[in-house]
Order: C-alpha cells, then structure tokens, then sequence
C-alpha cells in the first residue's frame, strides 16, 4: 500500500513540472474525512492524502480533479463491547468543472471509490490564496456519504 502511494506522489511530482510549463497546478493535499448517514455506522473518522490539479480553461471555469486515498476508522458495532468494524482504505478518482470567483470557488466532480465500489458526486467549495487551497467536500452516493476538509499547496 504505501509502494503504492509513494509511486502516485512520485509521479504527481514529475508531473507538475511539466505542468507548470502548460500552465497547469498539480500539487499535495491532506484531508480530514468524516462518514455521515448510514456509513458512519460502519466506520469512524479518517485521513486522506491526495494529488490535486486545477486546470484553467477559460477566465472562471477551471478543471479540477484528484486522485485520493482516505483511510476510515473501524467503529464499535455492539455497545459497551469491543465488536468493531474493520478500518477501511478507499481510493479516490475524481474530476469536474469548477467556478472561480477569485479566491472562492464552487465546484462539482464526478468520482469512483473503490473498496466502496461507488461512483458519486463532490460537490466542493474552497479558497484558494496563492499556492495554498482549503476545501470542504462531500461525497454523495447511495451508501457510503462522508465529507472531507481537505489543506492542498500547489507548486
């Protein structure tokens, strides 16, 4: 698993060098994730690590886009017992249009997870200063809802 995290960061990495050239952002981003609905049920609070880009393609649409991994908690499933739910990794690939206001923007992506093996929406709205971008995002799917506040710096 961490091979396979260190290869994405990697590649992310040489990729945003070439880029930065086409005038295109890459960058890092950490996430704290939160299950709502039925799926805090089955796991608790998580962390996530992802690679972002933006993309501009006209003065205030973007496109913007990431490939993440959460990983979520277990949760005790019979009070006052040590019965809990396993933890849970999940990765994350997701893209759409965003609207840029300046420092604010709206945007929503279309994604898959697996593990879940759920396609959904994230709708997001962030600020963005600089190279420095923070985020709330939440997945809406069938089952397994959960949102994220995600810290991402752009080089």
């Amino acid at each position: 698993m961490k091979r396979i995290i260190l290869v994405g960061l990697a590649l992310t990495l040489m990729a945003s060098g070439a880029a930065r050239a086409a005038e295109k952002n890459g960058g890092l981003a950490a996430s704290f994730a939160q299950p709502t609905g039925d799926f805090d049920k089955l796991a608790g609070s998580g962390f996530g690590l992802s690679a972002i880009f933006d993309y501009s393609m006209a003065k205030i649409v973007d496109i913007s886009g990431s490939l993440g991994w959460y990983s979520f908690s277990g949760e005790t499933l019979i009070e006052g017992t040590n019965v809990k739910s396993e933890s849970l990794s999940v990765w994350e690939f997701s893209a759409g249009p965003q609207i840029d206001f300046g420092k604010l923007y709206l945007g929503v992506e279309g994604a898959y997870y697996t593990n879940l093996d759920e396609w959904g929406l994230v709708p997001n709205i962030g600020l963005r200063k600089g190279m420095i971008d923070v985020v709330f995002r939440y997945k809406v799917t069938e089952d397994s809802n959960f949102y994220a506040l995600r810290l991402g710096f752009f080089f």
